[in-house]
């Protein structure tokens, strides 16, 4: 340390900058831990198939009323707990001549030319009401409960899909009156 005449404090010699060895450790230990825990979740895809599931059936069921304005007919959704899929009948399965087209590949199912999505084998899904296991749009979009060949939107009390997977329910939702899904 140096004195300076007059002073009456010690002038400090500046020391070089850096990180001393038990700050690097510690740096590389979090870092450690954190990249642990991150790639456990990146290898767990299930909370990721059950939110991407969610998402599509969503996108169907909104394709299925747009689909039913544009085209002024009723459209039917299937929801069989094992596939999602679109039909201009009401019959399960579709019959080939009534199987809506499959759009942007999203076939899942057999045959794979119509309008069909299954979910990934560790997702699973349950709809409530029971009774809409077949939900309709007429050709103004209401929706409705399938009664034969026809599209009954006043007996349509909003539906519930439960989506299942990675410990969490996801519902989707149809609202009564408007068809709005959520």
């Amino acid at each position: 340390m140096n004195v300076v005449p007059g002073h009456n404090h010690v002038q400090r010699l500046h020391r070089p900058r850096g990180f001393t060895l038990v700050e690097l450790v510690v740096v590389m230990a979090i870092i450690g831990i954190l990249g642990a825990i991150g790639a456990a979740r990146y290898f767990d895809r299930r909370g990721f198939d059950s939110a991407g599931f969610a998402e599509q059936a969503r996108a169907m069921l909104r394709f299925s009323q747009k689909l039913a304005i544009g085209q002024n007919r009723p459209i039917f959704t299937q929801l069989n707990g094992s596939t999602v899929a679109l039909c201009f009948a009401n019959t399960s399965p579709c019959p080939v001549a009534d199987q809506v087209p499959a759009v942007g590949g999203v076939a899942d199912c057999t045959p794979n030319t119509w309008y069909c999505l299954a979910p990934p084998r560790t997702i699973a899904y349950t709809v409530s009401p029971a009774s809409a296991s077949t939900v309709c749009f007429t050709a103004l979009g209401q929706p409705g409960v399938a009664a034969g060949a026809t599209c009954n939107a006043v007996a349509f009390a909003g539906a519930t899909i439960n989506i299942t997977g990675d410990g969490a329910t996801t519902p989707v939702n149809v609202a009564a009156e408007t068809g709005y899904v959520f």
